[in-house]
This record gives C-alpha cells, structure tokens and sequence, in this order.
C-alpha cells in the first residue's frame, strides 16, 4: 500500500514539473521579439528632429539614427509620421512600437526609455517690438513665463507638464509649428518655445523669404534660456517585444558614437533650410 501511496505522489510531482516545464517554455517564446519590424510614430513637424520630407517619407536627426541603430541590430524598421498628437496615441494604443521625445511623468506610465539619443536647447521666440521684451530677455525660469502669453503646439506633453507644475495659464495650443510662429509673428502670443537655435534662425529666414508676413518675422528675435536643456529618448512601449531590447539599442548608441556615425549625422543637417 506504501509502494502505491508513493507511487501515486510521484506521478503527481512529475506531472506538475511538466505542466509548470510547458508553461515556462510557453511564457519564453512569447517574449521573444515577434518576426515584425519595429513600428515607429513620431512627429511630422520638429525639424532638423523629425519632419515629412518632400518625398513623403520621415526625414530628420531621429529617422537617421535610428535608421542606422536598426539596421545595426538587424531588426526591421517600419516608419511613419503623423500630427504630433496622433503618433503618441499610436503608441499607447498600441498601434506602434515607440516615439522619439522627453520622457515625462505620462509617459513613464506605459512606455521604457533609452539613453537620449539628443539633447535639445529649447528657445524662446518672440517680437523685438514686443512692449514686454526687456522682461522677456530676463526669464531664467520656467514660473517666469506666467507673466506673458504663450503659444504652443498641441501634443507638447512636456511643456504641458511644466505649464501645469507652474501654474502658467495664459497658453494658446496650435496644431503646427508654423500656426505657433504666425501667432508670434502677428503679435497674438508673447512667446513660443521652440527646438535648437540653430533651427529657429533657419526656418525664421525661409519664412521671411517666402512669407507676406515677412516684415512680422523679421521682427521675431530668439534666445536661449539656461533652464531648457532636454533629453530625447526613444520610448518603447512597456508590453511591446521590442521593450527588452533597450540595452541593446544603448550599446548601439554608445557604438555609433565612438565610430564617428553619430556626429556625421548630426552635421548633415547644419544650415539646411527646412522644408516649408
């Protein structure tokens, strides 16, 4: 009886050593990376960043990074750019992969982040004329922004962030960059917060070039503001396949950097004039 007893609780441990043996394999393949190609949404709108090219396709700092970080680890790499506001959505949704942009308290929530890939100075654009200049000239914090009117782009969520922790109402959402500097430029916002300098002194004289508003823009003047360094990151969404691969995609980073690959994109994109 002995014999059959033990028998029986043998039978039952080694069943359950399988069951939980086929389980373990089962959660092992589906963590895998799928055979798919990453799915990246980002902005159709931050030049030199990441813009729609005139041939239709994503062009810009990040879409050549990260073409190249891609290929490096051998993943396929499907791209698209939208309103800056869908391409997020994308991604939470889980309809994309990642998006390239500062790492905010929101976005902590559902996605896992990189080593930046681009630190950005942000700007402050805004009228010579304008009767508070000398006091825009001052700013050296965000909270000083309260005092003026700003404009900014829809789906800006670390700027939505600081307006909020600031207390900074009096801000005027457009939907495009261009909206944002025309609403400077016709002197219905103080201020708008744009990327590099570098950036805002290009794309202010293509506009002055090409734009009946040309005398407004011409008045528009820009600076750099010490309390406005930002780190882009490539977020991936947390329970995307792709989520585990971030230090891989660090390395890569890391590598392209002391090859000199980093740097050679960085500077193709030096005094060209963005495509408005």
């Amino acid at each position: 009886m002995k014999k059959l007893v033990f028998a029986y609780i043998m039978a039952i441990v080694i069943i359950s050593l399988s069951i939980t043996r086929a389980f373990a394999r089962a959660n092992t393949i589906t963590s895998i990376p799928l055979n798919r190609p990453f799915i990246w949404a980002d902005d159709e709108d931050y030049w030199p960043a990441i813009y729609l090219g005139k041939n239709g396709k994503p062009q810009g700092i990040f879409n050549d990074i990260l073409t190249e970080v891609f290929k490096r680890l051998h993943i396929p790499l499907k791209k698209a750019v939208y309103p800056w506001k869908r391409a997020q959505e994308l991604v939470k949704d889980g309809k994309a992969d990642g998006m390239v942009t500062v790492w905010t308290k929101e976005r902590q929530k559902f996605t896992v982040a990189t080593e930046p890939i681009w630190y950005i100075n942000e700007t402050l654009l805004f009228r010579s004329d304008n009767p508070k200049a000398c006091k825009i000239l001052k700013i050296n914090s965000f909270k000083e922004l309260r005092n003026f009117v700003v404009v900014e782009t829809q789906g800006s969520g670390w700027s939505k962030e600081e307006f909020e922790k600031n207390k900074i109402k009096n801000v005027i959402w457009v939907p495009t960059v261009e909206s944002a500097l025309n609403m400077v430029a016709k002197k219905r916002a103080d201020i708008y917060i744009m990327p590099s300098f570098d950036a805002c002194r290009i794309l202010l004289r293509k506009k002055d070039v090409n734009n009946p508003l040309s005398k407004d823009y011409r008045a528009i003047v820009a600076i750099t503001p010490s309390f406005t360094k930002l780190p882009f990151r490539l977020l991936i969404r947390k329970n995307s396949p792709f989520a585990k691969r971030v230090n891989d995609i660090n390395k890569v980073l890391e590598e392209m950097k002391r090859d000199g690959t980093y740097q050679r994109i960085l500077n193709k994109y030096i005094d060209i004039v963005p495509p408005l």
